[in-house]
């Protein structure tokens, strides 16, 4: 619940759209982070991890979304070369 005026913010994983920076990424996010996190931890959760991102909807999408939820000001920031993202919306009027 966010009041009118009020902002939000989603740090999110998301997958680079670039081929060879992707192919990296899906490499390493996808069969690296899983194995290493396996070893120190619950290895299910670090499976489940890249699977998880499959259900992100694309960046337009996303920002229907939240238009959708009564957002406005929606603003998507990319990071570590599209390998997170940020994306920022202000509560609109009820």
């Amino acid at each position: 619940i966010v009041r009118p005026g009020g902002r939000i913010a989603l740090v999110d994983v998301d997958r680079p759209a670039a081929g060879p920076l992707r192919a990296a990424h899906s490499l390493y996010f996808d069969r690296i982070v899983p194995f290493v996190g396996g070893l120190l931890s619950d290895r299910r959760a670090y499976r489940y991890l890249p699977q998880s991102t499959a259900y992100l909807p694309p960046p337009p999408e996303m920002r229907k979304l939240l238009s959708g939820a009564g957002f406005l000001e929606i603003e998507r920031e990319v990071l570590l070369l599209g390998s997170a993202q940020i994306l920022t919306g202000v509560r609109g009027p009820l």
